[in-house]
């Protein structure tokens, strides 16, 4: 039976290794319309005498339309609190481009991560960069009679994937070591299944999948063998 100081000690090198969520709207929301949105899911690890399980991190997401192309939103990690780590997030979305039939599309997203130890003191900020193409199924544009009686966009579920990158910005690791790892890539596939005001979202991620994931606390799984962590992430949005 691992000792609670143990279980604690391993929970706070597991967020501050994978201090990480699935994509933030993807598509941008309209103009004026907000969402707030829960997320679950981590990297997967082996847990000895358990199973292979994603790491149960959560988070809380707040996000507004600013413009049709452009949505602001912060989060919140709730898993990060119990362990006495301050954790948020935040960024901006930006469209980049549609379809003219409004079924493909790409976005950018700049933002940051933050993380402060309260029990150390230990203070973590990292930049962070994607991009997202995705495509839209089961398509309708909308009729004037959904103008008139019904609201808000039209329902269409959506496909995307997409690319990322964390900027590690200290030059020393714990212990003094140095830092060797600047750019964290990530890779993403992703699935939001809408209604006319919920998302439900399914998505799997390669974490710093160059970089080795043998002799570290946690035991890692990955599709690319002993690089990187793969993720897996669910969650629920309400639009309003």
């Amino acid at each position: 039976m691992y000792s609670r100081n143990y279980l604690l000690f391993i929970g706070i090198i597991a967020l501050m290794l994978s201090a990480c969520g699935p994509a933030r709207f993807v598509e941008p929301l309209s103009k004026n319309e907000n969402a707030i949105g829960i997320d679950l899911g981590g990297p997967m690890v082996k847990v000895p005498g358990l199973a292979t399980i994603p790491i149960p991190f959560s988070s809380v997401t707040y996000g507004r339309g600013v413009s049709n192309n452009l949505t602001i939103h912060g989060s919140w990690f709730t898993t990060a609190a119990v362990f006495g780590v301050a954790q948020i997030g935040g960024g901006a979305t930006y469209g980049a481009w549609k379809s003219k039939n409004q079924k493909h599309g790409a976005s950018a997203m700049l933002g940051f991560n933050t993380a402060i130890d309260v029990f150390e003191n230990n203070f973590k900020f990292w930049p962070q960069l994607d991009a997202h193409y995705y495509y839209k199924y089961n398509f309708r544009s909308l009729s004037q009679d959904d103008l008139l009686n019904k609201g808000g966009r039209p329902s269409a579920n959506m496909l995307y994937v997409g690319i990322g990158s964390w900027y590690e910005l200290s030059s020393v690791k714990a212990h003094g070591e140095k830092q060797e790892t600047v750019v964290v890539p990530m890779l993403n596939l992703g699935h939001d299944l809408n209604w006319k005001k919920w998302t439900f979202k399914t998505e799997l991620k390669l974490l710093a999948p160059f970089s080795s994931n043998e002799d570290i606390v946690l035991d890692y799984i990955s599709i690319t063998g002993k690089k990187g962590a793969t993720g897996l992430y669910f969650g629920l949005i309400r639009r309003f």
